[in-house]
């Protein structure tokens, strides 16, 4: 969004050619017919359900990710490696975390999906998100998550996705999501740790501490 980058340009805290290019990026998009059409959301998700298939790196960083904003995450994973071993070890000790070790497909014989179905603060699934990388187990949990009426993202599927996970930046109180729209992963990568520095450097010395 135009005003949204210029207002971070005016601090001085991303460099100018990134900006630029930006701005001719979404120029090119909107001649295109490509321009922004996702809204950005903040949902408190304390305590909602959230299913994760996966335990690879694009899945870790979803875990990790909301289990810290409170959400209880299942995560159902047929191999796990050493370093998912070690982030479901600390994330278990605070109980946010149930891990199945197990193919999807039989997950969802034994424990359906649909049996959960209904509004996500009463107990029903609020996200599925699917990353095993199997394209199979992958549109059955994004199947599934839709029959349960839970919103679903599918990683690296963006014509399965509902919407986007976004790249998170947090500093104190404040949290900034980062998307390119599902067209430019390196793009939102760079852009979410310039934005990260920002905070960091904006936020130093301030009323609210680090």
């Amino acid at each position: 969004m135009y005003n949204g980058v210029k207002a971070l340009l005016f601090t001085g805290s991303i460099p100018r050619g990134v900006i630029v290019r930006i701005l001719h990026r979404n120029d090119e998009l909107k001649r295109k017919g490509g321009g922004m059409s996702y809204f950005p959301l903040f949902f408190d998700i304390k305590n909602y359900n959230v299913l994760i298939t996966g335990a690879g790196p694009v899945a870790q960083r979803r875990i990790r990710a909301l289990s810290e904003s409170g959400a209880a995450v299942t995560v159902v994973a047929r191999e796990v490696g050493g370093q998912a071993e070690e982030l479901f070890r600390k994330l278990s000790e605070n109980g946010f975390v149930n891990l199945y070790r197990m193919d999807y497909r039989e997950y969802r014989e034994r424990y359906p999906l649909a049996e959960k179905a209904g509004p996500a603060g009463e107990g029903g699934w609020f996200l599925v998100l699917a990353a095993t990388g199997d394209p199979e187990a992958d549109r059955l949990a994004a199947l599934d998550g839709r029959r349960a009426g839970a919103f679903v993202n599918v990683a690296g599927k963006k014509e399965m996705s509902d919407f986007y996970f976004p790249g998170l930046a947090k500093q104190g109180p404040v949290v900034a999501g980062v998307t390119a729209g599902g067209t430019d992963h390196r793009l939102a990568k760079r852009m979410t740790e310039a934005v990260q520095k920002c905070l960091e450097r904006e936020m130093t010395g301030g009323e609210i501490e680090r």
